[in-house]
């Protein structure tokens, strides 16, 4: 994911870490990660996040759940942090909304019916 946290690093003291609260929408049930960041320059910061496996500390989080999720950045000075609410924690960075999307639970098969089939009553 790309983002672009730069107007609250102006006004926010120096963090090294980004923790990640992913809350869904549907079901109120929130996931707290800390960010795996692969690039982080003065226009944009790259992050990848793993949703396989149960792992929050190392960058990846089990969700099964499809939809709308809403997300808050925190910008915070822990490698395991994962309450908002810590000391650790030096502010807000960006918030808004991300959409989970899964693979589809079967695929719907094209049925061709030949035109050329006389049907009698």
């Amino acid at each position: 994911m790309y983002l672009s946290p730069f107007q609250a690093r102006k006004y926010l003291t120096t963090f090294t870490k980004y923790l990640m609260e992913i809350k869904s929408m549907a079901t109120t049930k929130t996931y707290t990660i800390i960010l795996n960041v692969s690039a982080d320059n003065s226009r944009y910061t790259l992050a990848t996040i793993g949703t396989n496996t149960d792992d929050a500390v190392n960058g990846s989080i089990k969700i099964e759940e499809t939809g709308l999720y809403t997300f808050t950045i925190y910008g915070q000075n822990s490698v395991s942090n994962l309450d908002p609410a810590n000391a650790s924690v030096v502010g807000k960075c960006q918030q808004g909304l991300v959409q989970i999307i899964g693979v589809d639970a079967w695929d719907i098969p094209s049925v061709t019916i030949p035109n050329n089939v006389v049907y009698y009553e």
